[in-house]
Protein backbone atom coordinates (compact mmCIF):
# COMPACT_ATOMS: atom_id res chain seq x y z
CA UNK A 1 0.00 0.00 0.00
CA UNK A 2 2.99 2.57 0.95
CA UNK A 3 4.79 1.71 -2.52
CA UNK A 4 1.37 2.30 -4.48
CA UNK A 5 1.01 5.55 -2.40
CA UNK A 6 4.44 6.42 -3.17
CA UNK A 7 4.03 5.11 -6.93
CA UNK A 8 1.06 8.17 -7.29
CA UNK A 9 3.02 10.86 -5.74
CA UNK A 10 6.13 10.21 -8.13
CA UNK A 11 3.65 10.87 -10.79
CA UNK A 12 1.72 13.44 -9.72
CA UNK A 13 5.12 15.15 -9.37
CA UNK A 14 6.42 14.67 -12.75
CA UNK A 15 2.95 16.12 -14.61
CA UNK A 16 3.47 18.79 -12.78
CA UNK A 17 6.83 19.60 -13.56
CA UNK A 18 5.33 18.83 -17.39
CA UNK A 19 2.89 21.90 -16.98
CA UNK A 20 4.42 25.06 -18.57
CA UNK A 21 3.56 28.23 -16.26
CA UNK A 22 2.75 30.70 -18.34
CA UNK A 23 2.89 34.36 -16.41
CA UNK A 24 2.20 37.67 -17.86
CA UNK A 25 3.46 40.98 -17.17
CA UNK A 26 1.19 44.40 -17.45
CA UNK A 27 2.12 47.45 -17.34
CA UNK A 28 0.55 50.63 -16.24
CA UNK A 29 0.36 54.06 -16.39
CA UNK A 30 -1.42 56.84 -14.10
CA UNK A 31 -3.39 59.47 -16.57
CA UNK A 32 -4.19 62.61 -14.47
CA UNK A 33 -7.69 64.04 -15.06
CA UNK A 34 -7.09 67.83 -15.58
CA UNK A 35 -7.51 70.43 -18.16
CA UNK A 36 -5.33 68.68 -20.62
CA UNK A 37 -8.25 66.23 -21.34
CA UNK A 38 -10.68 67.25 -23.94
CA UNK A 39 -14.31 66.60 -23.50
CA UNK A 40 -15.88 64.15 -25.20
CA UNK A 41 -18.47 66.13 -27.53
CA UNK A 42 -20.26 62.38 -28.47
CA UNK A 43 -20.95 61.56 -24.85
CA UNK A 44 -22.04 65.51 -24.13
CA UNK A 45 -24.13 65.68 -26.64
CA UNK A 46 -26.10 62.05 -25.47
CA UNK A 47 -26.25 62.58 -22.28
CA UNK A 48 -27.47 66.71 -22.20
CA UNK A 49 -30.67 66.23 -23.01
CA UNK A 50 -31.54 64.10 -20.37
CA UNK A 51 -29.86 66.48 -17.76
CA UNK A 52 -32.40 69.00 -19.16
CA UNK A 53 -35.33 67.05 -18.95
CA UNK A 54 -34.55 66.42 -15.47
CA UNK A 55 -33.81 69.39 -14.34
CA UNK A 56 -37.02 70.80 -15.55
CA UNK A 57 -39.07 68.13 -15.07
CA UNK A 58 -40.62 67.02 -11.87
CA UNK A 59 -37.87 68.73 -9.40
CA UNK A 60 -38.53 72.14 -10.79
CA UNK A 61 -41.59 71.89 -10.98
CA UNK A 62 -43.86 74.42 -9.07
CA UNK A 63 -46.13 72.46 -6.02
CA UNK A 64 -46.87 75.45 -3.90
CA UNK A 65 -45.77 79.31 -3.89
CA UNK A 66 -44.13 81.25 -1.13
CA UNK A 67 -45.56 84.80 -0.47
CA UNK A 68 -42.16 86.14 0.90
CA UNK A 69 -38.77 84.91 1.51
CA UNK A 70 -38.57 82.74 4.69
CA UNK A 71 -35.05 81.92 6.90
CA UNK A 72 -34.24 79.79 9.86
CA UNK A 73 -33.13 82.78 11.61
CA UNK A 74 -35.53 85.66 11.11
CA UNK A 75 -36.69 85.20 14.90
CA UNK A 76 -34.76 84.70 18.02
CA UNK A 77 -36.07 81.89 19.78
CA UNK A 78 -38.67 80.75 17.22
CA UNK A 79 -38.66 81.23 13.14
CA UNK A 80 -40.51 81.22 10.44
CA UNK A 81 -38.68 78.40 8.64
CA UNK A 82 -38.14 76.28 11.98
CA UNK A 83 -42.19 76.66 12.62
CA UNK A 84 -42.83 75.71 9.40
CA UNK A 85 -40.62 72.11 9.52
CA UNK A 86 -42.41 71.60 12.57
CA UNK A 87 -45.82 72.47 12.18
CA UNK A 88 -45.59 70.42 8.94
CA UNK A 89 -44.21 67.78 10.85
CA UNK A 90 -47.58 67.60 13.16
CA UNK A 91 -50.15 67.75 10.95
CA UNK A 92 -48.49 64.72 8.48
CA UNK A 93 -47.05 62.66 10.52
CA UNK A 94 -49.57 63.12 13.60
CA UNK A 95 -52.35 60.80 11.55
CA UNK A 96 -49.92 58.60 10.38
CA UNK A 97 -48.59 57.57 13.88
CA UNK A 98 -52.54 57.60 15.30
CA UNK A 99 -53.30 54.87 13.02
CA UNK A 100 -50.42 53.33 13.36
CA UNK A 101 -50.09 52.89 17.61
CA UNK A 102 -53.96 54.85 18.29
CA UNK A 103 -52.02 57.56 20.36
CA UNK A 104 -51.61 61.28 19.68
CA UNK A 105 -48.15 63.24 19.10
CA UNK A 106 -47.65 65.73 21.44
CA UNK A 107 -44.50 67.85 20.91
CA UNK A 108 -42.54 68.06 17.78
CA UNK A 109 -38.76 69.02 18.54
CA UNK A 110 -36.17 69.37 15.49
CA UNK A 111 -32.81 70.48 14.78
CA UNK A 112 -32.05 74.29 13.66
CA UNK A 113 -29.02 73.55 12.39
CA UNK A 114 -30.73 70.42 10.14
CA UNK A 115 -32.39 73.75 8.20
CA UNK A 116 -29.84 74.04 5.11
CA UNK A 117 -31.24 76.45 3.10
CA UNK A 118 -33.82 79.31 2.58
CA UNK A 119 -37.31 79.51 0.79
CA UNK A 120 -37.57 82.34 -1.54
CA UNK A 121 -40.06 84.67 -2.61
CA UNK A 122 -41.82 82.83 -5.62
CA UNK A 123 -42.15 79.25 -6.75
CA UNK A 124 -41.57 76.47 -4.67
CA UNK A 125 -40.84 72.80 -5.96
CA UNK A 126 -39.27 69.83 -4.72
CA UNK A 127 -35.81 70.76 -5.55
CA UNK A 128 -36.44 73.72 -2.55
CA UNK A 129 -36.99 70.61 0.04
CA UNK A 130 -34.25 69.46 -1.01
CA UNK A 131 -32.14 72.14 -0.53
CA UNK A 132 -33.82 72.98 2.41
CA UNK A 133 -32.97 69.23 3.81
CA UNK A 134 -30.28 67.34 1.67
CA UNK A 135 -29.75 65.19 4.46
CA UNK A 136 -31.24 61.49 4.93
CA UNK A 137 -33.28 61.91 8.55
CA UNK A 138 -36.24 60.35 9.12
CA UNK A 139 -39.00 61.08 11.62
CA UNK A 140 -39.53 59.07 14.68
CA UNK A 141 -41.59 59.46 17.57
CA UNK A 142 -40.14 58.97 21.07
CA UNK A 143 -42.00 58.12 24.49
CA UNK A 144 -40.46 60.43 27.02
CA UNK A 145 -41.56 61.29 30.79
CA UNK A 146 -42.47 64.41 31.66
CA UNK A 147 -38.96 64.74 33.23
CA UNK A 148 -37.11 64.08 30.20
CA UNK A 149 -39.54 66.66 28.84
CA UNK A 150 -38.14 69.23 31.07
CA UNK A 151 -34.38 68.29 30.22
CA UNK A 152 -35.97 69.42 26.35
CA UNK A 153 -36.72 72.96 27.70
CA UNK A 154 -33.33 73.43 29.75
CA UNK A 155 -31.58 72.36 26.84
CA UNK A 156 -33.38 74.75 25.02
CA UNK A 157 -32.78 77.46 27.02
CA UNK A 158 -29.49 76.92 27.38
CA UNK A 159 -28.71 76.80 23.69
CA UNK A 160 -30.31 80.24 22.73
CA UNK A 161 -31.29 78.92 18.90
CA UNK A 162 -34.85 78.91 16.69
CA UNK A 163 -35.57 75.34 17.18
CA UNK A 164 -38.11 73.74 15.52
CA UNK A 165 -40.44 73.07 17.82
CA UNK A 166 -44.68 72.26 18.23
CA UNK A 167 -46.89 71.47 21.02
CA UNK A 168 -45.13 73.79 23.31
CA UNK A 169 -44.84 77.49 24.79
CA UNK A 170 -41.93 78.57 26.78
CA UNK A 171 -41.24 81.99 28.01
CA UNK A 172 -37.78 82.88 28.97
CA UNK A 173 -36.78 86.16 31.21
CA UNK A 174 -34.31 88.38 29.67
CA UNK A 175 -31.71 86.70 30.97
CA UNK A 176 -32.88 83.28 29.76
CA UNK A 177 -34.22 81.54 32.66
CA UNK A 178 -37.17 79.97 32.34
CA UNK A 179 -40.50 82.04 33.46
CA UNK A 180 -43.35 79.16 32.29
CA UNK A 181 -43.56 76.16 30.26
CA UNK A 182 -46.90 75.26 28.87
CA UNK A 183 -47.01 71.70 26.66
CA UNK A 184 -50.55 71.36 24.55
CA UNK A 185 -51.63 74.39 26.99
CA UNK A 186 -51.06 72.29 30.34
CA UNK A 187 -48.11 72.28 32.88
CA UNK A 188 -45.47 69.58 32.50
CA UNK A 189 -46.28 66.56 34.58
CA UNK A 190 -42.89 64.80 35.51
CA UNK A 191 -44.39 61.44 35.54
CA UNK A 192 -46.65 61.45 32.60
CA UNK A 193 -45.09 60.33 29.05
CA UNK A 194 -45.68 62.40 26.35
CA UNK A 195 -45.30 61.71 22.68
CA UNK A 196 -42.81 63.24 20.64
CA UNK A 197 -42.17 63.49 17.41
CA UNK A 198 -37.99 64.02 16.18
CA UNK A 199 -35.42 62.62 13.45
CA UNK A 200 -33.36 59.26 13.91
CA UNK A 201 -30.51 62.11 13.45
CA UNK A 202 -31.17 63.52 16.64
CA UNK A 203 -32.40 60.24 18.69
CA UNK A 204 -28.89 58.99 18.02
CA UNK A 205 -27.02 62.40 19.84
CA UNK A 206 -27.37 64.59 17.30
CA UNK A 207 -26.88 68.47 18.06
CA UNK A 208 -26.55 66.78 22.26
CA UNK A 209 -30.25 66.25 22.39
CA UNK A 210 -29.25 63.11 24.60
CA UNK A 211 -33.12 63.52 26.80
CA UNK A 212 -34.18 61.85 23.60
CA UNK A 213 -32.50 58.60 24.06
CA UNK A 214 -34.37 58.37 27.46
CA UNK A 215 -37.16 57.01 25.40
CA UNK A 216 -39.36 54.40 26.79
CA UNK A 217 -40.29 53.33 23.44
CA UNK A 218 -39.62 54.49 19.75
CA UNK A 219 -41.71 53.79 16.75
CA UNK A 220 -40.11 54.24 13.47
CA UNK A 221 -42.46 55.35 10.10
CA UNK A 222 -40.30 55.20 7.23
CA UNK A 223 -41.02 58.93 6.34
CA UNK A 224 -38.48 61.25 5.38
CA UNK A 225 -37.69 64.72 6.94
CA UNK A 226 -37.86 65.86 3.05
CA UNK A 227 -40.46 63.63 1.89
CA UNK A 228 -42.31 65.48 4.64
CA UNK A 229 -41.40 68.83 3.35
CA UNK A 230 -42.61 67.82 -0.17
CA UNK A 231 -46.28 66.17 0.80
CA UNK A 232 -46.50 69.80 3.07
CA UNK A 233 -46.10 72.47 0.00
CA UNK A 234 -48.14 70.27 -2.26
CA UNK A 235 -51.15 70.60 0.25
CA UNK A 236 -50.52 74.30 0.98
CA UNK A 237 -51.07 76.46 -2.33
CA UNK A 238 -49.62 79.14 -0.68
CA UNK A 239 -46.74 79.61 2.32
CA UNK A 240 -47.67 81.84 4.66
CA UNK A 241 -45.42 81.70 7.56
CA UNK A 242 -45.08 83.54 10.58
CA UNK A 243 -43.39 83.73 14.19
CA UNK A 244 -45.43 83.25 16.91
CA UNK A 245 -45.60 82.43 20.89
CA UNK A 246 -44.15 79.31 21.15
CA UNK A 247 -40.92 80.42 22.30
CA UNK A 248 -40.20 84.05 23.44
CA UNK A 249 -38.35 86.23 26.14
CA UNK A 250 -40.70 88.23 27.76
Amino acid sequence: MRIFSLYILLLFLFFQGCVEKNIKTFNGNNIAINDEIKIDSSILNFYTPYKNKLQEGLMNKPISYSMETYKKNDGVLNSSLGNMFADATFELINPIFNDKTGNSLDVVILNNGGIRSIISEGPVSEKTAFELMPFENSIVVVKLKGKSINKMIDYLAKVKLPHPIRGLEIVLSKEYEIESVLLRNNPIDENKYYFVATTDYLLDGGDKMYFLAESAETTYLDYKMRDVLIDYFIKTDTLKLKTDNRFIIN
